[in-house]
C-alpha cells in the first residue's frame, strides 16, 4: 500500500506580499536605528521609509522595538524542529548546544547590526529578553521530555533553559558592543557550564 505525500502548499501571492512588507520594515528599522538612534526614529519614518501607512506598520508589529526581530516566530519553530531531530539516545545536553551553536547568524549585516544595538539600546534588550522567554519555554520542555516531570527534573529543566539563553544573550551583545565572536565564546562557556554532573539528578530535592 503507498500512501499520497501532499508537497507543502506554497504561499499565494498575498502572502508574499505581506512577507515582503514586513522583511522591508524591519530592514529600514533597523536601517534607521543604526543611523539615528533608536529614540529618534518614529514609526512614521520606518512607514515612509518602507512606503506603506503607520496603520500598515502596526499591522505587522506591535510596537517600533519588535521590528527589530521580525522572523522571531519563524526562528523559535525552527529551533524547536532541530531540538527534537536528534536521535532518541543522544545526551540532550549535548543536543541543546549543538542547535544553539548552529542558529548564531553572524553573516547577516541585518542581524549584525540588531547585534550592536542591543548593547546600546534598553528598549530592544527588552524586547530580546521578552522573544527569548519562547526559548527558554522550548528548552525546558525539550529538557523535560528526556528527563521527566519530577519537581526536581521540572527545576533542573527551567534552571538550565535560563542559563543558556543568558549566556546567548549576553555574548550576542558583548559581540555587538566589542566585536568578539559570540559563537566562539558561547561554544566555550556552553561547554563549561553544560557538564555531566548537569545530566544527575539535584541531591539536595
Amino acid at each position: 500500500m503507498t500512501t499520497e505525500v501532499q508537497s507543502p502548499r506554497q504561499p499565494s501571492v498575498r502572502q508574499l506580499q505581506r512577507l515582503e512588507t514586513r522583511r522591508s520594515l524591519a530592514g529600514h528599522a533597523i536601517r534607521l536605528f543604526s543611523e539615528k538612534g533608536f529614540d529618534q526614529t518614529t514609526v512614521e519614518e520606518i512607514a515612509v521609509a518602507a512606503g506603506v501607512s503607520t496603520r500598515t506598520f502596526f499591522l505587522h508589529f506591535p510596537t517600533k522595538a519588535a521590528a527589530a526581530f521580525p522572523d522571531h516566530g519563524e526562528r523559535v519553530e525552527d529551533f524547536v524542529l532541530r531540538l527534537n531531530s536528534g536521535t532518541p539516545f543522544v545526551n540532550p545536553l549535548s543536543q541543546l548546544r549543538s542547535v544553539l551553536l548552529a542558529g548564531f547568524d553572524t553573516t547577516s549585516p541585518s542581524r549584525l547590526a540588531r547585534y550592536a544595538l542591543l548593547s546600546k539600546v534598553p528598549e530592544l534588550r527588552d524586547e530580546d529578553a521578552r522573544t527569548d522567554r519562547d526559548y527558554e519555554e522550548a528548552i525546558a520542555e525539550f529538557l523535560e521530555r528526556h528527563w521527566g516531570h519530577s519537581a526536581e527534573a521540572v527545576v533542573r529543566a527551567n534552571a538550565v533553559s535560563n542559563a543558556v539563553i543568558g549566556v546567548v544573550r549576553a555574548t550576542l551583545s558583548a559581540a555587538g558592543a566589542q566585536g568578539l565572536d559570540a559563537r566562539a565564546v558561547t561554544a566555550e562557556i556552553l561547554g563549561r557550564l553544560l557538564g555531566t554532573p548537569l545530566e544527575e539528578p539535584l541531591h539536595s530535592m
